[in-house]
């Protein structure tokens, strides 16, 4: 029997496995072609960790929240590719248009989406390119968009074999000066890793983990260059590997007596507080703020009434030793009372991709 305690419900792992499996059946009926559980989850745990529920109402609430989580869901979507293309043209009617095309092409799919947000981004580049095609005195922008679409697929696509021989023109020229590039121009000199460990006097599983490195380097110095600053991606292989570290080391140092919580307040008097309850990290990410600032992301589910989220500031230096700024415990989204006389106006409240209409396209593309 789920417990109430402080007006919330217990969010234990029982609860969330029937949670989850409740959501994965209405998301499997209706977007069987989509991988969107996930994003659908998060958003209604967010929603229903501070309604006032027992065991018997968790179904017929979570039921009640999906079609406003999947409107949501939808608009930050169109928003992506509005965002993609608005970067690219400043033209916000033409980017609106494209937005509007990809999201019905997102729902019209035949084919099973599993990178939902790469899919939108690479369809709205190929609409662009579309558009841009037939107007002449934008072929350069086309030739761009076609040479950065491959160059970003080679770079997402997990794969440790790809080229660069062709996209040249679109890798920002402080990458091709760089020395994660000339590394890669070396290693892509020998026919394979065992003659470049010859040719290195080093062992082969050297050369493999040098030839890791170097690749994972050059691809987050080319995602900084061109502009992402979201994911763990735009990590380079040292900076990925501390922040593991680090991570592990705050959940060492909680585990620990007085002396891991005098650890904690030493790199932050903050830091005691913000982590209190951690017994583990289910989910972390990260987001550049500034040239090796970053704000890191990190979600407990524990057995509390509420799952534990805080945010730490912290930089990397050319070492990559770990310095935390602030950091603080994350506050869960509360209601907020619209006063009486506020007026909004009607296009305003309306769903950009509403519930039925997503709906209506499916069943239409299902027929």
């Amino acid at each position: 029997m789920v417990q109430i305690q402080n007006a919330s419900l217990a969010l234990d792992h029982e609860t969330y496995d029937f949670i989850v499996e409740h959501l994965y059946r209405m998301v499997q009926n209706e977007f069987s072609h989509l991988n969107i559980l996930d994003e659908v989850v998060n958003s209604i745990l967010i929603r229903i960790i501070k309604m006032p529920l027992i065991e018997e109402d968790i179904k017929s609430a979570v039921t009640a929240l999906y079609p406003k989580v999947i409107e949501e869901l939808f608009v930050n979507y169109h928003n992506t590719a509005y965002r993609y293309c608005l970067h690219r043209t400043n033209q916000a009617d033409l980017s609106n248009d494209i937005a509007q095309e990809t999201i019905y092409l997102l729902l019209t799919s035949k084919q099973v989406i599993n990178k939902v947000e790469f899919w939108i981004r690479k369809v709205a580049h190929n609409l662009l390119c579309e558009h841009y095609k037939s107007l002449k005195n934008e072929r350069k922008l086309y030739r761009d968009l076609m040479n950065e679409a491959s160059l970003i697929k080679q770079i997402t696509n997990n794969s440790e074999e790809f080229s660069f021989s062709d996209h040249e023109q679109v890798i920002p020229k402080s990458v091709l000066s760089g020395h994660n590039y000339a590394s890669y121009l070396e290693l892509k000199q020998y026919d394979s890793l065992a003659d470049y460990a010859k040719a290195k006097s080093i062992s082969y599983e050297a050369a493999k983990s040098l030839s890791k490195k170097t690749i994972r380097n050059l691809k987050a110095e080319i995602l900084l260059a061109m502009g992402w600053q979201v994911s763990p991606d735009i990590l380079d292989y040292k900076q990925y590997k501390s922040l593991q570290s680090f991570i592990r080391n705050l959940l060492a140092s909680i585990y620990a007596t007085e002396k891991g919580l005098s650890d904690l307040h030493r790199l932050h008097p903050d830091l005691p507080n913000a982590l209190e309850g951690y017994q583990s990290v289910e989910d972390w990410g990260i987001s550049m703020i500034g040239e090796r600032k970053f704000r890191l992301y990190l979600m407990h589910l524990g057995t509390a009434p509420i799952p534990l989220m805080s945010t730490i500031i912290v930089t990397i230096n050319n070492r990559n030793h770990i310095k935390v700024e602030s950091c603080k415990r994350n506050q869960h989204a509360g209601s907020h009372n619209i006063p009486a006389n506020l007026l909004i106006p009607k296009e305003k409240g309306r769903a950009l991709w509403p519930y039925d209409r997503i709906v209506s396209l499916l069943n239409e593309n299902n027929r």
